[in-house]
């Protein structure tokens, strides 16, 4: 689960998150059909390969548009004001959108994820962000 944390107040034009209407579906189901074709690979090669497939020319495109008609839903989106926290399934697929605040404010947020003590670590988890890691 990840909890995401607006730092202050993000109206929609700062680029807050947006969420694809019934996505924790699409995504479980997508995440489970590739677990079925992917074989014997082990938990880090599943996961490198499914980041891989998804990314652009696989399920999931930085075309948001193309992605709601793709999939028949709706970008959901909102006014996050200091204190929210949003909580999401790591099947949700979700987005930032570009921040067109007219006064030039920066948007600050944070995310929290939590997995089960029992599960494998993500191995993705365990760098610093960098320019197109894709996460």
């Amino acid at each position: 689960m990840t909890a995401w944390i607006p730092i202050g107040d993000v109206p929609v034009e700062m680029g807050g998150l947006v969420y694809l209407e019934g996505s924790h579906a699409i995504g479980r189901g997508m995440e489970a059909e590739f677990r079925l074709r992917s074989g014997d690979l082990s938990p880090e090669e599943r996961i490198n390969a499914y980041n891989s497939h998804m990314a652009e020319g696989g399920w999931v495109s930085k075309d948001l548009p193309g992605m709601a008609e793709r999939f028949n839903a709706r970008w959901l989106a909102a006014d996050y004001e200091a204190g929210d926290v949003v909580l999401h399934s790591p099947y949700m697929i979700h987005a930032a959108t570009t921040n067109q605040d007219r006064a030039g404010r920066l948007r600050l947020s944070t995310d929290i994820r939590y997995q089960n003590v029992d599960d494998e670590i993500d191995a993705r988890w365990n760098n610093h962000w960098s320019l197109g890691d894709m996460l």
